[in-house]
């Protein structure tokens, strides 16, 4: 990829259906967040990675940097905003105007790799636009409220979204600004990548790479990371 890229690492999220702040909390020995801040900073082409999180977690989160040998020079954290676009936008305002792509990744995909991010990067080169995706694999229907089935939905061409995510750093500013200005709640950035006349591309992750969500997820992947690391 051409082009200096910067990271903005998600992790200022409520954590509501686990009972507790995500981000700092220990799994497999470290803090949510380290396990996918290491790939990121691994990764060829990024500089500075920018982390998200909440205002009451900002302090704590500073303090267990600095007890680490991580690059703490590119690494900076920041209090993020009330929904997820407003912590992208304020993770690019972090990155600043010099990084040409953006990187955005949710910090509770722990599972995620430098391969993988790599992957992305590279798809997101023939568009401008490109995000870490599965195919669905399970039969889907829909259903009105209260659950009554009213159709069978195809699954072809079917995708449940992931990341990371990679965004020309100026078309996601733009779509973000669209979005805030016309009061449209974005649910990733491929989506804000649209509202500014760029369609994106989805790259197959190919591997584990589940969101922590609820308390199976935090066992599972606690798993999956005491194999590998």
């Amino acid at each position: 990829m051409s082009g200096a890229a910067g990271a903005i690492l998600l992790a200022a999220g409520q954590g509501r259906r686990l009972g507790h702040d995500k981000s700092i909390t220990e799994i497999a020995g470290q803090p949510v967040l380290a396990h996918p801040l290491r790939p990121l900073l691994e990764t060829p082409g990024i500089g500075m990675v920018v982390v998200t999180v909440r205002t009451d977690v900002l302090e704590p989160a500073k303090r267990w940097l600095a007890g680490t040998r991580l690059p703490v020079d590119r690494i900076r954290f920041i209090a993020g905003g009330k929904e997820r676009q407003d912590s992208v936008w304020e993770g690019l305002e972090a990155l600043g105007h010099a990084v040409e792509w953006a990187v955005v990744h949710d910090a509770a995909r722990v599972l995620t790799t430098s391969k993988l991010i790599e992957k992305v990067m590279a798809g997101a080169r023939t568009t401008g636009a490109a995000a870490a995706a599965a195919k669905m694999s399970d039969t889907v229907r829909a259903t009105d409220s209260a659950g009554k089935i009213l159709r069978l939905v195809d699954r072809e061409g079917l995708w449940r979204m992931e990341t990371p995510q990679v965004v020309q750093a100026e078309v996601l500013r733009k779509g973000l600004a669209i979005a805030r200005e016309k009061k449209i709640l974005v649910t990733d950035c491929l989506a804000a990548a649209e509202l500014a006349g760029v369609q994106g591309v989805l790259v197959e992750s190919g591997e584990p790479n589940l969101k922590i969500t609820v308390s199976s997820d935090w066992a599972l992947s606690e798993v999956w990371l005491k194999q590998w690391r």
